[in-house]
């Protein structure tokens, strides 16, 4: 195969692969937001479970006694707000690790509110689980993010989905759009755990790596100045 030829099926390649990739990864979720908190109501095996239903007791059982209770907006509410860390009557009790408080310290200062808040997260696997994430809120009312590990994201849920290092692209999150607001009203969203890795500028890139000097070959190949070549002749006998 010539180098040209070669230069020119790279180049195709590496657009076929960016196509491939922008394709793969996607953050929209399987599930929407209502099917989510739906699924949550009718599972008896939800890891930390804020309202755990009793062994032996059906979906149906469950459904029953959130009805007793709550509207399902209020029942949304009581799952996803956030609650103050210094009120003693928050279920489950606050008890944040020392990562946690120092990194609400080093944003809000000394004194700064700390609250709590669960995010309902289903898995790759499809299991269920509330995990815990904490707000930390300056005097000022600016609020940060901070997860189990004390890392702060202050730019919001896009921040949080970008950078955190608790949950994968796989994974599908219910929460309030408004992830660092308190207590927290407003829309809910289903999205990914992660955002995907964005490959297409190493495809890209690495396609310029591999095409560019042969091309660049190819073309200086086809620019060099062409020399005319003279053979030279022989000296004629001398007739006889």
């Amino acid at each position: 195969m010539t180098r040209p030829r070669f230069a020119a099926r790279a180049a195709v390649l590496a657009a076929l692969s960016v196509v491939l990739l922008s394709s793969c990864g996607s953050s929209e979720p399987e599930i929407s937001g209502p099917e989510l908190f739906r699924e949550y109501t009718r599972s008896t095996d939800v890891e930390n479970d804020k309202f755990p239903t009793d062994d032996g007791r059906s979906s149906e059982d469950r459904l029953a006694n959130f009805a007793a209770y709550y509207t399902p907006e209020q029942l949304q509410y009581a799952l996803l707000a956030a609650t103050p860390c210094d009120d003693t009557a928050t279920e489950p009790p606050c008890s944040p690790n020392a990562s946690v408080r120092q990194a609400a310290k080093d944003f809000a200062g000394a004194s700064g509110t700390l609250y709590q808040r669960s995010v309902l997260v289903k898995r790759e696997d499809k299991s269920l689980e509330l995990v815990t994430l904490y707000v930390a809120r300056s005097a000022d009312k600016k609020t940060a993010l901070i997860d189990s590990d004390g890392a702060t994201y202050t730019g919001g849920l896009d921040d949080f989905r970008r950078h955190n290092d608790i949950f994968d692209v796989d994974d599908t999150i219910l929460t309030p759009q408004g992830i660092d607001s308190v207590p927290g009203e407003g829309k809910i969203v289903a999205v990914s755990g992660h955002t995907p890795v964005n490959w297409v500028p190493w495809v890209v890139g690495g396609a310029a790596v591999v095409v560019l000097p042969v091309a660049g070959v190819a073309a200086g190949r086809r620019l060099a100045p062409r020399r005319r070549i003279r053979t030279r002749r022989s000296p004629q006998s001398p007739a006889a």
